[in-house]
């Protein structure tokens, strides 16, 4: 299928040790056609002496754009799980009012919504309520919200992520669909199949092994990703199941791995970007050539 308008984004996870620069390099040698930024990445740029006006120009020069941030919690009553490294602290312990003016100073037009509560931790209602006066916010902004479930703290699975947006029915917002996630969580194959098209526009894609790596399902998920296509995940069949609901607006690999970090962040960028289109190819997904 043909997705004419489809966003190849380029997630920094695999250039992570290398800066916005290397971010910005990545993209450009795994030919994205667009850019995430995380809150830590951008204020380690502006100590390093660039401006939002040099971040969006560099971007922009590279043919990828800045269109989506990574990522808020501020939705929720509690910002940072119990179990967090020093990185994603940084990304995690950050305000709606700071990310909305980053989102205005850099361009960004999409917000990842994640998770940093623990679970049980929040009541349904309570998330309900936040999630939606973030969606209000944003559709104030013109801006698009994905919200993404993660197998460990406060929202595990597809399912608590729809309890959410089904909770809220927002026109500007969705579920993310991260197939690592998906696939290490309760692999809610069949609830996937039957959510409406309208909420699902954005996918992450990556690989691993279905058994657990590392000292916890945090330590796997942050330290051994594999590439999509490189793992055990039913990979192509997710993107075919997103992918033919006829609403995918943005997809790209997000793989955060210690075998990702020891490549220069041009060869992160091309493997990441190789590895993705062929995965997107057998799912019958055809990216605009760039």
């Amino acid at each position: 299928m043909t997705l004419p308008s489809i966003d190849f984004v380029f997630w920094p996870a695999s250039a992570r040790i290398h800066g916005f620069r290397g971010h910005v390099e990545a993209a450009k040698a795994g030919g994205f056609t667009a850019l995430a930024i995380a809150p830590e990445t951008y204020l380690d740029a502006l100590e390093s002496g660039l401006t939002p006006s040099d971040m969006k120009a560099m971007a922009a020069d590279a043919g990828a754009p800045l269109r989506y941030l990574d990522s808020l919690t501020d939705w929720a009553p509690i910002r940072v799980p119990a179990e967090c490294s020093p990185e994603l602290r940084a990304r995690f312990d950050v305000s709606t009012d700071h990310s909305f003016r980053m989102c205005e100073k850099l361009g960004l037009t999409s917000i990842l919504a994640v998770a940093g509560y623990d679970k049980g931790t929040v009541e349904l209602p309570r998330l309900v309520d936040g999630f939606g006066r973030l969606c209000e916010r944003a559709h104030a902004q013109g801006y698009w919200i994905d919200l993404e479930f993660m197998p460990f703290w406060g929202m595990p699975n597809l399912s608590d992520a729809w309890a959410i947006v089904s909770g809220v029915n927002p026109p500007n917002a969705g579920i993310l669909v991260d197939v690592w996630h998906l696939s290490k969580g309760a692999y809610e194959l069949d609830l996937l199949k039957r959510l409406p098209g309208k909420h699902l526009a954005g996918m992450q894609i990556d690989d691993g092994v279905r058994r657990q790596v590392g000292k916890s399902l945090f330590d796997d998920t942050i330290n051994y990703r594999n590439f999509p296509g490189e793992g055990e995940f039913d990979v192509v069949e997710i993107v075919k199941i997103v992918a033919g609901k006829g609403n995918l607006r943005h997809v790209g690999p997000e793989v955060f791995s210690l075998e990702a970090d020891a490549l220069s962040a041009r060869d992160a960028g091309i493997r990441s970007g190789d590895t993705s289109r062929k995965v997107l190819a057998e799912a019958g997904v055809s990216l605009a050539t760039v």
